[in-house]
């Protein structure tokens, strides 16, 4: 249970119509350099206390909320303080974990107390909140499937404030329900939903233009290019100098096309296949985040859903960075997914 508990759980400048800057400088650490064509391994933002900076107070508050639970409860074992932080009802969308704060505070009692650290681990990659929602991202470490060394990947929390407290929570971890997990209706996990279709096109407003700009970039370019892997559009929507760091993943826009090429053309979608969760941004990062059902290995005709994490850096109106929660095939997906 330790290692389980243990391991769940502004820009680069973009201007709106009138000119002005959202934001100095990026949300996303300084992007590596490939080696090859390969992903680029993920690292850690180098000032993590900046990250709680937001230019609107109830953003700042949002980040401040889930930065602090996550070193005093998920770190440091003190979860009295989910008293304050989570309602009583909340939600879980995690596959692995049940639901309510109780549960919660069940869950993360088997973490031994210490004195909570200045700052979360493992190391953040980035923070950013839009509306009640915060996304926050953080540099994984698994085994290579040979066992050679060891790979990175990137971990992915998101979650929802109501009234000044966290309510709801999904991440990125793929694994399946511990057969003594309680079903739905008993107080297990909740199912990931999102929208389908033509009500998808609401989770592309934004309150600045500029984010709603970034948002329809990188659902026009998932739709056009990614999904239906046709590389004759990749150079509308990404940088020649494109960084990916999923460890399956291709860097530059010469390698993501040939990888592209290798892959029969499927049709263009208007929207995205899998339920939308929801489009975040903040700066110049995107995440998208969708679900998607399993047949549950436990129960006959059931299922279970999992969440999935897209995180992309955009620069001059084409994306330049690449993130997800992808591990490599037949590897690990880490001690608490087992």
């Amino acid at each position: 249970m330790p290692a389980l508990v243990c391991m769940w759980l502004a820009a680069c400048v973009t201007m709106d119509s009138g000119g002005s800057a959202l934001a100095a400088r990026s949300l996303a650490p300084p992007a590596g350099r490939a080696v090859g064509a390969g992903p680029v391994p993920v690292s850690g933002h180098p000032r993590p206390m900046s990250l709680l900076e937001a230019r609107d107070r109830a953003l700042a508050a949002n980040k401040r909320l889930v930065f602090d639970m996550w070193r005093g409860v998920v770190n440091a074992g003190h979860v009295e303080l989910a008293d304050d932080m989570l309602t009583e009802d909340y939600i879980q969308h995690s596959p692995m974990l049940p639901t309510g704060r109780e549960a919660f505070k069940q869950i993360f009692s088997a973490v031994e107390r210490r004195e909570i650290p200045d700052l979360v681990f493992p190391a953040i990659v980035t923070l950013i909140a839009e509306g009640d929602l915060v996304v926050m991202a953080m540099r994984e470490e698994l085994p290579e499937p040979d066992d050679s060394g060891n790979y990175t990947t990137t971990h992915f929390n998101l979650f929802r404030v109501e009234d000044g407290r966290l309510a709801e929570h999904w991440h990125s971890i793929q694994g399946q329900p511990g057969p003594h997990l309680p079903s739905p209706d008993e107080g297990g996990p909740q199912p990931v939903t999102g929208a389908t279709g033509s009500a998808q096109m609401a989770m592309l407003r934004a309150d600045h233009p500029a984010l709603a700009r970034n948002k329809q970039l990188v659902f026009n370019a998932w739709r056009e290019v990614l999904a239906a892997g046709r590389e004759d559009g990749a150079q509308h929507f990404f940088a020649e100098g494109y960084v990916d760091h999923d460890p399956n993943g291709q860097s530059g826009l010469a390698a993501l096309r040939a990888s592209l090429a290798r892959r029969e053309d499927g049709p263009i979608l208007p929207a995205i296949d899998d339920p939308l969760v929801a489009m975040v941004a903040e700066g110049d990062l995107v995440v998208m985040i969708t679900g998607r059902p399993h047949p549950d290995p436990r129960r006959d005709g059931k299922t279970y859903t999992t969440t999935s994490f897209e995180m992309f850096r955009i620069e001059d109106g084409r994306i330049a960075e690449h993130w997800n929660g992808a591990a490599r095939p037949g590897g690990s997906l880490g001690p608490y997914a087992e």
